[in-house]
Order: structure tokens, then C-alpha cells, then sequence
């Protein structure tokens, strides 16, 4: 690096430069004004001496002149020309040549002149004038050399000051300021949280440069405290994507496993019902329809992870669900588990599933006495209001290593909050991030599916909920789940439908899934029922078919993913055709159908796959008692 770079970057010579400069000018305006004060001075005592002197001398030149007595002229003109400033002199009468005097070179220049009248001895009577010039060249010879000097000196002094300015510059501001630009721009290539320090020598208290140490070090703080909260908000996008493509593919899954699982209930229904009582082959029949139906719950579990929106929803109280749960766990843990409920001693309503809520609160309490493994200890269960200072924590997302938080927190909102805790030993932050994960277990295979707190996570989600855990090695684990509270009067549930005894019926019904063995084994159920069935794999062939001849059909049962056309726009063109045709749409997670569908498109019932013949059947038959 040059010296003139290093010239150009250096604040102290910088100002160094402009003080300097400044100073100069400053300098030079008070000098020059100060030796022309000087010069005015000396020529205004010069000349008020040069005129002492001809008032001493006039009245002896004007008695010379009045005498004609050349030789006293001479002698006094030259007196006059003398000692003095004047440098010429002429003594002219009327008509008469002038007598001059003069002892200035011919290139000097003569800078005043003035002129005195010569009076007759003792009278007024003008008998000659005397000229007068002056010349100040020694003065502005003597004025010059001071200036120099002065000027000299001055810059002498100023050089001296600007260059003590800049070591005391340099020392008190430059380095420091150099030092703390290095020590920023490091701080900012690493994630050093230190506090920046600079060391000042000749420094004590505190001054503007401590005062801006003291903002970047803040802002550093600031700024490290945002990139770790924005990491861990990137972590729990990522692990929220990771839940929600896991839920489109489980949904997916479930959708296609029970297509399987509705053709292999209703051939293995059928089989069962063919075969003599008490034969090996009607055992095998309903042991296949046993795994079946043990499918069928897997498939729920799945739906739940999946977040289906598909159950009717009501006002409940959350502290009435823990105590329904409390009940059945106290049979159902194993008794070294000691289990602790603790309720609000008022009303905590959610809108939601009770049903779903009470699998939440099970799976829950299930994952924290299987912490426990079977050694001695405690679950705690409680429900309670959230706190607003709760609230505001959970919002500011200040989370430590031992915690994780899913979902949203709306700061409008109020939340009723299902705390369970237990006292195991907590767990590893290695699989931390994957306990919500379907599947996902440490237990073994036969201890579980690892969809408990899967189907936690679901609920929480469907019911626009959030969750904290809380972990600590050796201190055991909390899981605290934030769900809305219910905001305005409460809705009485709805009365439960009942359940049809006798099934059987003589309606003609049009079957329509682009599953053959689904329509096949619908078919034959329903026909063993009494009812007439007609079956389609193509929903536009339906339309086609129903269009022949609208009357010859008094229920149409079709799927809602299929081909060509989904089950609801189906549905939309029969009822366009025939509005009093009854309708029964069938479907799984990932249709994209749900009850406020159903009703948009005039469906007047919505089952889950997988369906068979009698649930059908139960369902035409509780609409024709309705109808009654």
C-alpha cells in the first residue's frame, strides 16, 4: 500500500489536511492584516514627521524667498529633503523657474504629495508655494521582511500543531476506529456472540466512540439473536413440510389401502356368510375379516395424522373429555404409573371433535407412561386457561435445545391448554425432531405403531391448535398442547343417530367406483340385502346410463376420486336430471370432500371408506324412516 493510499484512507490525515489548510488561511488573514496595520502606522508617524519638520523649517525658507537669499534656500530646502520621508521638494514664485530639490533615484516612486504656501514674513501676502513629495519604499522593505518572518513562523507553528493533532488523533480516534472496523467485519464472518472490546490507551470515562462500540456490540447481539431465531424458524418450516408432505402422503396411502381394504372386507364378508358355521373355512374367513378390521383402525389412525376433516364438530368441555379419559386409563396404564389429573375450576370449551379430543388426550398420556418404561413414577394431566404471559412467551419463539414448538399462536385468540408431564428421563435431543413422525418409534414393534404422538400432532393441527414440548435429561418431559377456546354461546351437541336393526330394503341402486372389486363386492352384498344394484367403473358411462332412464333408479352410491369426473360434480348432474335421486357419496382422506361439500351438491350421505354393503344398507334405511 502507497503512502499516498494510505494518505487518502487515513481520517487523521484527512483532517489533518483541512485544519491545516484552514489554519493557514486564517493565519495568513491575520498576519496581513496585522503588518498592514503596522505599515499604516509607521507611515502615518512618518509622516506626521516630515511634517514637523517643514513647519519648523517654513518660516526661515519663506524669509530666504522673500530676501532672495539663494544660499539659506538651498541650505534649507535640503534640510527639509533630509532625515525626514520627503524625497523631492520645489519652491516656486510667479513667473520664476522652480528651485527643486530631489534626492530620489528615477525609478523610485513618490506616493504623497502635498503642497504649503510661503507668506511674507509677519503678513498674510502669498509670495511662493513649496512642494512636497514622499517616499515609503523603506517602510515596505522593512514591512516585507517582517512579513516574511511573521509568516514563517506562523507556518512553523501551524505545521508543529497539525502534526501533534494528528498523533493525538490517530491515537484517540483513528486506531481505535480502525480496530473496531476489523473487529465488526469478524464478528460478522463468524458467530462469535463476545462483546467487542478496544483497547485505548491516554482514555478514560466514556465518549462518543465507547458510546458507538457499545451500539454495535447491541445491534451484534441483535443480529446473532435474529440469524439463530431465523435457523430455528427455517427448522420448523422444514419440519412442518417434512409433517405435511408425510400427512398428503399418508392420505394418499390411506386412500388406496382402503380401496383395498373395502374389496377385501366385502369378498371376505361374503365368504364368511357362505360358509357353514364352525367348517376351518369359515374361521379363516373371519380372521380375514378380523385383520381386516384391524386394518380399517390403522387407516384411521392414518386419516387422523393426515388431519381429515371429516367429523362432526361441537362445543366441548376439555376438562369432561380428560375425565372420560381418566377413566379408562386408570384401567388401561400399568399401576406402578402414578396418575395425576388436575382440572380449571371453570368451563375450558373447544370447538371440536370429543372424540378426537379424547384420543388426543390417550395417545398423550399412553406416550408418557411408556416413557416411564414400566419403572415407577408419575403423569400428570392438566387443563387449564392459558395465560396471556404464556402466550407472549410461546410467541417470541425464545427456544432452548430441550424444545420444540409446532403450530401457530394467534395473539387474538384466548387458549385452553392440556399439559401432560411425566417424570421418566426425558428425551435425546437426537430424535427430538422426529417423535411427531408416523411410524417413528424406540420402543419396538411390538410395543406399538409409533403413530400415538402422530396422531397427536394430527388432532392439534385439525383443530388449529399448537404444541410445546419441554424436555429435560433425567427431569422427564412435558407436553403442553395451546388449543383455541370456543368464543361464543355454546351449541348443544347433536343427538346420535340410531342404528337400524333391520337393514334390508327393495331400492334399485346404481353403483358407481372405477374399482371393479369394489362394485362387485357392493353389488352382491346389497343384492343379499333385497336391494337391486346395477354396477359402473365409469362415472360418464353413469351419467350415460342414468340419463337412459332417471326413474328406473331410486339411489345412486358412488366414490368421489374416480376418472373422468369426481363423485360430488356426479352428483351435481344427477340431481340436475332427477333432484329427488338420493345420493350416498363414499370417500377417503385427499378427496377434497367433506360435509359442507356434501351439502353444496345435495349429498344426502357421506360415508368413509372403506364401506360395505350393510353400512350402505343401514344408511337407506335410516333416510326412508327420516323421509316417513
Amino acid at each position: 500500500m502507497t503512502l499516498l493510499t494510505r494518505f487518502r484512507g487515513s481520517l487523521a490525515a484527512k483532517l489533518l489536511l483541512i485544519v491545516a489548510a484552514i489554519s493557514v488561511v486564517i493565519a495568513l488573514l491575520i498576519s496581513g492584516l496585522e503588518i498592514r496595520q503596522e505599515r499604516d502606522a509607521t507611515i502615518a508617524t512618518r509622516q506626521s514627521e516630515a511634517r514637523a519638520a517643514v513647519m519648523a523649517n517654513l518660516d526661515t525658507l519663506a524669509l530666504a524667498v522673500w530676501s532672495f537669499d539663494e544660499r539659506l534656500v538651498n541650505v534649507t530646502g535640503n534640510s527639509l529633503i533630509r532625515g525626514t520621508s520627503i524625497v523631492r521638494a520645489e519652491v516656486s514664485q510667479d513667473g520664476e523657474k522652480p528651485l527643486t530639490f530631489d534626492r530620489s533615484p528615477q525609478s523610485a516612486r513618490l506616493d504623497y504629495s502635498w503642497e504649503i504656501p510661503l507668506l511674507r514674513p509677519g503678513t498674510e501676502q502669498r509670495i511662493g508655494t513649496l512642494q512636497l513629495w514622499e517616499n515609503y519604499d523603506d517602510v515596505r522593505a522593512q514591512v516585507a521582511q517582517r512579513a516574511t518572518s511573521v509568516i514563517t513562523s506562523e507556518l512553523v507553528k501551524i505545521l508543529a500543531t497539525s502534526v501533534l493533532l494528528l498523533i493525538a488523533v490517530y491515537i484517540l480516534i483513528t486506531r481505535p476506529l480502525s480496530v473496531l472496523a476489523t473487529k465488526v467485519q469478524q464478528s460478522w464472518k463468524g458467530d462469535d456472540a463476545g462483546a467487542i472490546v478496544v483497547n485505548r490507551p491516554l482514555h478514560k470515562g466514556v465518549d462518543a466512540i465507547d458510546t458507538l462500540i457499545g451500539a454495535i456490540n447491541s445491534s451484534n447481539a441483535e443480529r446473532l439473536q435474529m440469524e439463530a431465531e431465523r435457523r430455528r424458524n427455517q427448522a420448523r418450516e422444514a419440519y412442518a413440510g417434512k409433517l405435511e408432505a408425510l400427512g398428503q402422503l399418508a392420505g394418499g396411502i390411506a386412500h388406496d389401502f382402503n380401496n383395498l381394504l373395502g374389496a377385501i372386507l366385502g369378498f371376505a364378508g361374503l365368504l364368511k356368510e357362505d360358509l357353514p358355521d364352525g367348517t376351518k373355512e369359515h374361521r379363516f374367513a373371519e380372521r380375514i375379516v378380523a385383520a381386516g378390521e384391524r386394518g380399517k383402525e390403522l387407516v384411521e389412525q392414518i386419516r387422523l395424522f393426515a388431519r381429515a376433516e371429516d367429523v362432526k364438530r361441537e362445543v366441548v368441555d376439555l376438562r369432561l373429555v380428560a375425565r372420560q379419559s381418566e377413566r379408562l386409563l386408570s384401567s388401561l396404564i400399568p399401576k406402578s404409573t402414578r396418575l395425576i389429573f388436575v382440572y380449571a375450576d371453570t368451563p375450558v370449551q373447544i370447538f371440536g371433535s370429543e372424540a378426537r379430543l379424547g384420543q388426543l388426550v390417550a395417545n398423550l398420556c399412553f406416550n408418557a407412561s411408556e416413557a416411564l418404561n414400566e419403572q415407577a413414577g408419575g403423569v400428570t394431566v392438566s387443563v387449564e386457561h392459558a395465560s396471556r404471559e404464556e402466550l407472549a412467551h410461546l410467541l417470541e419463539h425464545k427456544l432452548t435445545l430441550d424444545e420444540r414448538f409446532l403450530g401457530k399462536i394467534d395473539a387474538g385468540l384466548e387458549y385452553a391448554c392440556l399439559r401432560v408431564t411425566d417424570t421418566a428421563d426425558g428425551i435425546p435431543n437426537a430424535i427430538l425432531d422426529r417423535i411427531f413422525e408416523p411410524f417413528f418409534t424406540t420402543k419396538g414393534r411390538k410395543r406399538g405403531t409409533g403413530l400415538g404422538l402422530a396422531v397427536a400432532h394430527g388432532v392439534i393441527e385439525s383443530h388449529g391448535g399448537a404444541c410445546h414440548v419441554q424436555t429435560r435429561a433425567g427431569a422427564g418431559t412435558t407436553f403442553s398442547v395451546y388449543l383455541p377456546l370456543y368464543r361464543s354461546g355454546v351449541v348443544e351437541p347433536a343427538a346420535s343417530e340410531p342404528v337400524a336393526s333391520d337393514v334390508r330394503g327393495s331400492e334399485r341402486i346404481l353403483i358407481v367406483d372405477d374399482e371393479t372389486d369394489i362394485v362387485d363386492s357392493l353389488s352382491i352384498g346389497l343384492e343379499r340385502l333385497g336391494y337391486e344394484s346395477v354396477g359402473v367403473n365409469d362415472p360418464l358411462e353413469a351419467l350415460q346410463v342414468f340419463h337412459e332412464d332417471p326413474d328406473a333408479w331410486d339411489v345412486v352410491v358412488t366414490d368421489e376420486v374416480m376418472p373422468g369426473m369426481r363423485g360430488l360434480e356426479l352428483i351435481k348432474r344427477l340431481k340436475a336430471i332427477r333432484p329427488n335421486i338420493k345420493a350416498v357419496l363414499c370417500t377417503g382422506y385427499s378427496d377434497g370432500a367433506n360435509e359442507d361439500a356434501q351439502r353444496a351438491t345435495g349429498v344426502d350421505v357421506f360415508l368413509l371408506k372403506p364401506v360395505n354393503a350393510s353400512s350402505i344398507a343401514a344408511k337407506l334405511r335410516s333416510l326412508a324412516r327420516t323421509a316417513a
